[in-house]
């Protein structure tokens, strides 16, 4: 079933009820936003999330969409890719404050935890211009929502893993119809000391990972008001420390504690929103910051000295967003809505040891004009015209159109044609040494078009989409080797990214028993087409580094009478780690399949629910590399436990 419903979720969930009583059906029906027409957007299902409760954002994209994450393990590193671009063409936002950095221009999945968002919501490519953040690749948006009940409700979420794993978090909310409060508190920690084969070595042998541990913790805090009928007032801050060792390669054969490498941070998010509803228009006003202060130590051991440091940087970054818009009903089928931006960033990275730094600032505004219509019947037609500044400097202007058609009320067709551009990170301008200031934006075009369809009878439920995109980058940014010892960013490279991608989610009742299958498929194409004039650098034409050109994952979940079995299996082809593109141990990854699984049992109380189950990972036990030289953990265990107060 999966090989041929290819198909996508969509906003809402479908449930069916655990009883053998048939009601009468109940239709409902709710009209799709118009400024949605044309483009490819996922939202990711609520089963999904309360099951990823307690992981990072990257572990529940790579394992439950088509978006590539390129990990250096659990903890560590982790980064995000659509369709091909980079991770700097991934923006990612928290209540529409963006959580990339203004130095390197992108986001650490893995310091993200699911629980500070109640909904998280992919746009691909285009979809995302009407956002204050543009992106290339694609925006991942996570958000927080009031419920307005009257009373007390809790949450509590624990779980106990592998090598010294632990995860708690806590949910409180408070309220009534015209106040609500939301506190969120969880931590995560793990010696992540996990045994592995050492195959990159003379001597092979069982080694433990070292220095991989981590730990984070934070709090949430959201205060939503309506301050009328037609208006509502919302503040929510968010406050995390982290602490993590990175760990070195395999290949050193002088010892893992020879070279201790060590990043510590916190950061605080807060964001500021005022929605005000009118008979035919919607005024939004946005405001927010971002402050991220990371250092890094790094410590050689040195015969008769002991450890002496290496690296010792610090950067501090603070960020504020602002945007005001207004939305505004011509007709009942008919809606223009205008956006002004304005995004101002200070930052400042010291090296103390060479004494290396920058200190600098970015302004960054824009304005958004965008008309969709649906005039014409079983048609819908956009345009959405961009242009924005930088440092009293013109960005490329970005024109795009997007259509839909309705075969019927369950069956559309849609296509989008779109301008974009990406800013180079202030690390690419500044940084010392190497950084270049001569830098252009990034440019490019992209072209998507897709099916989506919805069928829905009695027991079962199945929503599809496929879609096919292309895009063309030109005056890519790319980090290469001076002869100086020290590398140097350039415009020097054209990239063209295409393929497809599918999703599925389909829901259905069989006797007593409830499936539920969410399963994404994506090909990409993603080539370097630059003619390059360095010698033996045979990348032009070849896929780039890191990017699989198949992957795959099925989550897949059967409950009866409150037990349930979960599984999770994930996919990616070959991957190269160079341009080069060539066969062999040095310069690709070969492929794997992954495996998971969990039982649990759903205990319902009068006044909570308690869900408990015993998961494992890695089934087969597979050793797989996800980075070259970078392992990754065997077959392990976690039990977690879930309680809801009512």
């Amino acid at each position: 079933m999966f090989v041929l419903f290819p198909i996508c979720g969509f906003t809402q969930d479908i449930y069916f009820p655990d009883s053998i009583r048939v009601f009468d059906e109940i239709c409902i029906l709710a009209k799709k936003d118009i400024n949605q027409s044309g483009v490819k957007i996922i939202k990711i299902d609520s089963l999904i999330i309360e099951n990823k409760i307690l992981s990072d954002l990257s572990t529940l994209l790579s394992e439950n969409s088509p978006v590539f994450i390129k990990s250096y393990g659990k903890g560590s590193l982790s980064t995000a890719s659509f369709r091909g671009t980079n991770a700097s063409h991934t923006k990612v936002s928290w209540n529409n404050v963006s959580l990339n950095s203004p130095m390197l221009g992108m986001v650490d999945m893995s310091q993200i935890p699911v629980a500070i968002a109640d909904n998280i919501i992919l746009y691909h490519g285009s979809a995302s211009l009407s956002k204050n953040s543009n992106a290339i690749g694609g925006l991942i948006e996570l958000n927080t929502l009031p419920v307005w009940k009257k009373g007390f409700r809790g949450e509590f979420a624990s779980s106990v893993g592998s090598f010294s794993t632990y995860d708690n978090q806590l949910k409180l909310n408070i309220g009534n119809k015209t106040i609500q409060s939301v506190t969120k508190i969880y931590k995560s920690s793990s010696d992540n000391n996990f045994p592995f084969y050492n195959y990159d070595i003379t001597n092979s042998s069982i080694e433990f990972r070292q220095n991989a541990d981590y730990t984070k913790k934070g709090f949430v805090q959201e205060l939503f008001f309506r301050t009328s009928e037609k208006s509502i007032l919302s503040f929510k801050g968010w406050y995390q420390q982290s602490s993590r060792g990175v760990p070195g390669l395999t290949t050193n054969e002088v010892g893992i504690n020879s070279i201790i490498n060590r990043q510590n941070g916190d950061h605080v998010v807060y964001s500021a929103e005022y929605t005000w509803y009118g008979n035919k228009s919607k005024i939004e006003f946005t405001h927010g910051g971002n402050y991220q202060n990371f250092d890094y130590k790094s410590e050689n051991y040195i015969n008769g000295l002991g450890y002496l440091k290496v690296v010792a940087a610090t950067s501090r970054s603070f960020s504020t967003y602002n945007s005001l818009s207004n939305k505004y009903k011509i007709t009942d089928k008919t809606e223009i809505t205008g956006r002004l931006n304005y995004n101002y960033h200070n930052v400042n990275s010291l090296e103390q040891i060479y004494n290396e730094t920058y200190d600098t600032t970015r302004q960054e505004g824009g304005i958004i004009l965008s008309l969709f219509t649906g005039e014409i019947k079983d048609f819908r037609l956009g345009v959405l015209l961009r242009q924005d500044f930088y440092d009293l400097k013109l960005s490329p202007f970005i024109p795009s159109v997007f259509a839909e058609y309705y075969l019927n009320q369950n069956f559309i067709i849609k296509a989008s044609c779109a301008r974009n551009y990406n800013l180079p990170g202030l690390n690419d301008l500044y940084f010392s040494p190497g950084g270049n200031p001569d830098l252009k934006p990034e440019k490019g075009y992209s072209i998507d078009g897709g099916i989506q369809n919805l069928i829905k009878k009695d027991r079962i439920a199945i929503q599809s989409e496929i879609s096919i995109n292309y895009s063309s980058i030109t005056d890519w940014i790319m980090w290469r080797p001076t002869s100086m010892g020290y590398w140097t960013p350039a415009n020097v490279d054209k990239v063209t990214a295409y393929g497809a991608d599918c999703n599925l989610n389909l829901k259905y009742l069989i006797s007593d028993f409830y499936f539920s299958h969410n399963a994404n498929y994506a090909y990409t194409k993603s080539q370097n087409k630059t003619q390059s004039d360095i010698n033996n650098d045979n990348s032009a034409g070849k896929q780039l580094p890191y990017i699989p050109l198949h992957s795959a994952n099925v989550f897949s979940r059967v409950e009866y009478h409150k037990f349930y079995i979960s599984y999770q299996w994930n996919y990616y082809s070959e991957r190269h780690t160079s341009s080069a593109a060539e066969p062999g141990v040095l310069v690709s990854i070969y492929p794997y399949f992954m495996n998971d699984m969990a039982v649990g049992k759903i205990f319902e109380m009068k006044n909570f629910k308690l869900d408990l189950n015993i998961r494992v990972f890695n089934i087969f036990n597979e050793s797989y590399r996800s980075i070259l030289w970078q392992p990754m953990p065997g077959r392990n265990y976690g039990v977690q436990l879930l309680i809801k107060f009512k």
